[in-house]
């Protein structure tokens, strides 16, 4: 074929107004051996072209993302479950009957419970302020070296 209509096939092909017709005799042109040095960017070109056509792909990646999509809607089935759970199961324990609670109908022996279980707590609290006294030393040795410096 000759180059001169070769040449203008290509400037067609630049400008983007090519058929398929012609793109493939360019295609056909340039996939043989003898082209001038002038174009052999084009051949290069035409060969890659030619080449990708015939790729194929076997093993197609998995665009559907099912993985990712079962997840979120496992995650979305558990917290509904965990809310209707908490909502259900947790408000027959908020009812109280008169039967639970731990009347005693004797006042002096109410008296003696009560004053057990304040005793009980004043010593908790004992407990954990005897281990503010090392607190306290810390404090006026920390103030020492405040004032020093």
């Amino acid at each position: 074929m000759e180059s001169g209509k070769i040449e203008k096939l290509l400037e067609r092909y630049d400008e983007g107004k090519t058929s398929l017709a012609e793109e493939n005799i360019l295609r056909e042109y340039f996939l043989k051996e003898d082209v001038p040095e002038h174009l052999k960017s084009y051949q290069l070109m035409f060969m890659f072209s030619a080449k990708q056509k015939k790729e194929t792909f076997e093993n197609l990646p998995d665009v559907g993302g099912s993985k990712g999509n079962r997840y979120a809607w496992t995650s979305i089935a558990a917290i509904l479950i965990v809310a209707l759970g908490i909502f259900f199961f947790n408000d027959s324990s908020r009812e109280l009957n008169e039967n639970d609670l731990g009347t005693i109908s004797d006042e002096e022996l109410a008296l003696e419970k009560t004053k057990e279980t304040l005793n009980m707590v004043s010593q908790l609290m004992n407990e954990g302020t005897a281990d503010l006294a090392y607190l306290k030393e810390f404090n006026k040795t920390t103030n020492k070296i405040i004032q020093i410096d």
